[in-house]
Formats: C-alpha cells, structure tokens, sequence
C-alpha cells in the first residue's frame, strides 16, 4: 500500500545520514525510550501543555518525513506529541519494552511520544523519540527541558535553540582539517582482525517484546569509578567497553566488538540541536586482552580517541555523503555491515546539576532495540552520583549488566600499579 504524503509546508530535506536512518527504518523500527523517575506528581494535561511548548522550541518536534520523492523531506506537522498513563505503579520498564513493539510512523508525526506512570510518591516519565530527529543527547535536552518548562509555568528556557538544525554532515563539511597526530598505536590489535568487519544480520521486525535489564551502581562505587579512570588517564566509557568485554569473554567469547555512538557536539563542537549528532566508532578486544582490565580500558580509550577527531569523522561523513544509500536495502546492508556489534554502548554522561534541581531522581536509558540478531543495546547515564546501566536485547546473556557492575567494582578496588 503506497504511502500518503504528508500536507504541512516543507522544513528542509533530509540529510544523508538522517536519510539513511529513515531507509533503514522502513523496515527496521529504530526509536528509544528516556525514563525519568521524579519526586513529584505530574498530570497528563500540564504534561500536554509543557510537550505542545517543547514543540515550539524544537522544530524537530513538529515534523513528519515525506517519503515521496527523490529527496526525504521534514514537513510540518500540527500534530501534538501524545501522552498515554499507565496504570499507577506500573514498572516503567514494561512501559519502555512496550514502546519497542510499537513503531512511530513516518507520517503524519510528530515523531516522539509519551507515557506517565503515576506513583504513590512522584511519577515516572517514559518520552520515546524516532531515531530520524534526534539522538539521545538531544532527548536527553528535551527531557530536561520540558521538566524546566513544567517548574517554570511555561517559560522558555534560557538554551531554547532557535531555527531549523542543519544537518550534520553539512556542519561537519565545515570543519577544519586537523593534521595527524601519529599516535596510532604500534603493531597489531583486535581491530585489525578480519572478524571486525563481519556483517551483522537483521532480524525481521515481528514487534516482539524484548527483554529489559537495569541496573544502577551505588554512589561509592560510581565516585570510585569516576576517580580510578581519572588515574589511569581513560574516560569511564572506556571502562565500561572493558567491563563488557571482560564479561563475554568469560562467557567464551574469543572476539567481542563494541558499538560506541559519538557525540559530535562533544567530539566536533556541533551545535547543542535537538537533532541527530552523532557518528559510530567500534573498537573490539580478544580474550587474551580481557587479562588486564585497565589496559584493556586504555586499548578501548585509544581506539575511540583515534576515531572521534574531527578530520576522521569528517571524512565518514563526506564518504556517507558521497555514496549514500538509496533504497531501504542499500540501507540496510549499510547498517548491517557498520553497525554490527557484540554490544553498544551509549553513555549520555552525567546530566549535571540541571536534572537534580528538577527533582529527578533517576534517570534510564536510551533503550532501544535496531533489530540485529544478538545484539545487546546498553544505555548509560548517570543523575544524583550514581551511573545507570538499562540493557535491551532478544537474545539475553545472562547476567550481563549485574556481570559489568561486578567487573568494575573489582577494577576498582585492584591496588594502584606504584603501591
């Protein structure tokens, strides 16, 4: 059945990586979920009230995708974003596995909803976002933002963007050329094994439910985290690559490869949008690596670090530009082929002292699925001290995530190598 194109005036077309995005989730629905648990009672009218605002902020909000054509175009929809209730004390993570069977269409949008669970104390909130208008840096910004607009009776938030984001690959094709700094690391490593580079293979979309896991480290052990990796000079998401590594192959994985998403506003200086930002790096260890978790989790920082400079990503985005995909098959044995992983990580960081004033207790996700068969999707983020883990997959190894926790208190309590 052909489909209707959307009626709202045109925004701007698609860019090449958002275009690929889009193909591939012709068929393969690719949305995420963000949870926020808050201390304090939220109506689903005021909820109404505070999204319809966001919309007016973000113009990626209030967008459909028009298919028909040769160029995918973003037109204006004057749909409001939908708020569902689940039934009081409803565990917010029947709601995210829920949301995963569910596909938001392309048309006629907007492209995010959300669900409130009331709770004897506070509520928790489960917003849901397409994966063609944004990542999940800029959930996490509409989350905050639409708390910040609930606790300010509707004002406007001070880091409100203004205009259409530009699409990344544009901002990226402005970027200087950095020179080479020749630290590559000597002789071989994982990814330079053939294995790197097989192709994953999809799993047909059958809207089955997947299986959740979640997890949150407590406050001594993230600080301990958060200070161990500061001297041994690796970011924590490296530790966390390492972890997860450390775990499948004690489970008898000789090759595990892990998908690490890039924040380009970080990595590049792209502006904070409410858009897709973001390129994807892989990095990979055999067993004989998982023997030292910290220099497993320098292997892992280095080969990230080599991937996220901005001459690197952004000749992945002229390449991508160059040749984009043109139909959703093309698109699909594109994600296939780079996105293939044993497990990805995406760490959103901490959310910083904006989430706490809010009244956020908690924060989850991103959780999502992209329908690769055995793939493990992990989201991080960490609010009030303590770093979360929520884990999606059809295929569950058991005691993954609790594996991980296990793993880095360990590395964390190892003595320092000069004491």
């Amino acid at each position: 059945m052909p489909e209707v194109s959307p009626g709202g005036a045109p925004v701007r077309s698609l860019g090449a990586f958002e275009r690929a995005i889009d193909l591939y989730m012709w068929r393969n629905p690719v949305q995420f979920s963000l949870v926020a648990e808050v201390g304090h009672s939220l109506a689903e009218a005021e909820l109404k009230t505070g999204l319809a605002r966001l919309q007016d902020l973000h113009p990626l909000l209030r967008v459909a995708v028009d298919r028909d054509g040769p160029a995918a175009v973003y037109r204006e929809t004057d749909g409001l974003i939908t708020v569902g209730t689940a039934a009081p004390g409803t565990p917010w993570q029947a709601v995210v596995i829920h949301e995963q069977t569910r596909p938001i269409p392309a048309h006629p949008g907007p492209l995010a909803r959300a669900v409130l669970i009331p709770a004897a104390e506070g509520c928790s909130l489960v917003l849901t976002f397409a994966h063609q208008i944004t990542d999940g840096t800029g959930a996490l910004r509409v989350l905050l933002d639409l708390l910040a607009v609930l606790d300010s009776d509707g004002d406007v938030p001070k880091r409100a963007p203004s205009g259409v984001p530009q699409a990344q690959e544009d901002l990226l094709a402005r970027l200087e050329a950095a020179p080479d700094t020749g630290d590559a690391e000597a002789g071989p490593s994982a990814e330079d094994d053939e294995r790197m580079h097989a192709a994953g293979e999809l799993r047909p979309f059958s809207g089955r439910p997947p299986h959740v896991d979640a997890l949150a480290l407590d406050r001594d052990l993230t600080a301990r985290l958060v200070a161990r990796c500061r001297t041994e000079e690796v970011s924590v998401h490296a530790a966390l690559c390492a972890a997860a590594c450390t775990v499948f192959h004690r489970g008898g994985r000789d090759f595990v490869r892990v998908l690490s998403p890039v924040d380009l506003r970080r990595a590049a200086g792209l502006p904070d949008d409410v858009a897709n930002r973001f390129a994807g790096a892989r990095t990979a260890s055999t067993a004989d690596d998982a023997k030292d978790f910290w220099a497993l989790a320098r292997h892992h920082h280095q080969g990230l670090a080599r991937q996220r400079t901005p001459g690197v990503l952004r000749t992945g985005s002229a390449v991508l530009v160059q040749h984009p995909p043109t139909t959703p098959e093309e698109a699909e044995a594109m994600m296939a082929a780079v996105t293939a992983a044993d497990i990805q990580i995406t760490n959103l960081g901490a959310a910083g002292p904006d989430a706490a004033g809010l009244g956020v207790s908690a924060l989850w996700g991103p959780a999502q699925i992209t329908q690769l068969r055995g793939e493990h999707v992990l989201g991080v983020v960490t609010v009030g001290g303590r770093l979360r883990m929520t884990e999606l997959t059809h295929d569950p190894v058991p005691a993954l995530v609790p594996g991980m926790a296990a793993v880095l208190a360990q590395a964390c309590a190892e003595p320092l190598p000069h004491t």
